[in-house]
């Protein structure tokens, strides 16, 4: 039986938690500031519109929160990490195998699952932002590496409602075509530069180099990756948070 992995990881976290405790903040531009006002750490879509980029310093768009009424807010780590734990104890109710990846993302391993998997994406959303107030993204597929691909398409085709299923799908080698290589799980910067010199410009292109050039290019690593593209499971699952 081929494994089935769910990638769910919550949208514009740390904005989302704002929300959640002044619902005043929906539908409006709100970005989240590092430690001491410094930068921008989360931005909703509407900030995002506006041209707020990830990262960038405050002084930087000030002028462009005063002109479009950019809410800033100072970030309260204490809150988040609150939150999160509300939202991995929900999701830990939707499989007994859980690995938190990340303060607002985490796999569920839902090998055997008898009901339509997307079906059940659509639930786990449901079900989180009603006990949580958290709005959140999944994808599933064969593999981590997958999930996460079909998470991050999740989140940006408004046709997909935030849901996005690859196994078994007709349309992985679309979803493969439409991921530039340079967003897949485990590439960066260093090879997404090496691969674009040799035309790979897509996950897609990726998976269709011979196995001899990627380990000789990218070494174990990187052919675990391409395999896992291709939905052979590489990494192994963990159900038990690393430190």
């Amino acid at each position: 039986m081929n494994r089935s992995i769910a990638l769910v990881d919550c949208n514009n976290f740390y904005v989302s938690c704002e929300r959640v405790f002044n619902p005043k903040l929906k539908n409006k531009p709100v970005v989240v500031l590092s430690n001491n006002d410094g930068c921008a750490v989360a931005r909703s879509e509407e900030a995002k519109a506006l041209g707020v980029k990830m990262g960038e310093p405050w002084f930087q768009f000030k002028r462009l929160a005063e002109k479009h009424n950019i809410i800033i807010c100072s970030s309260n780590y204490a809150l988040y990490a609150d939150m999160s734990d509300r939202v991995m104890n929900v999701l830990s109710k939707f499989s007994p195998n859980q690995e938190i990846y990340s303060i607002d993302e985490c796999f569920l391993d839902i090998t055997g699952m008898d009901e339509d998997l997307t079906e059940f994406g659509r639930m786990v959303q449901a079900k989180v932002v009603k006990w949580t107030g958290i709005p959140v993204g999944v994808g599933i597929a064969e593999t981590k590496t997958l999930a996460k691909l079909a998470n991050r398409i999740a989140k940006e085709s408004k046709k997909s409602g935030g849901v996005v299923n690859l196994v078994d799908s007709p349309w992985r080698d679309k979803a493969l075509e439409m991921t530039e290589v340079g967003e897949v799980w485990g590439i960066g910067k260093q090879f997404t530069k090496k691969l674009n010199r040799n035309g790979v410009q897509t996950a897609l292109d990726l998976t269709n180099k011979p196995d001899v050039w990627i380990r000789r290019e990218m070494s174990v690593g990187g052919l675990k990756t391409v395999r896992e593209l291709r939905g052979e499971d590489c990494i192994g699952f963990e159900n038990i948070p690393k430190p």
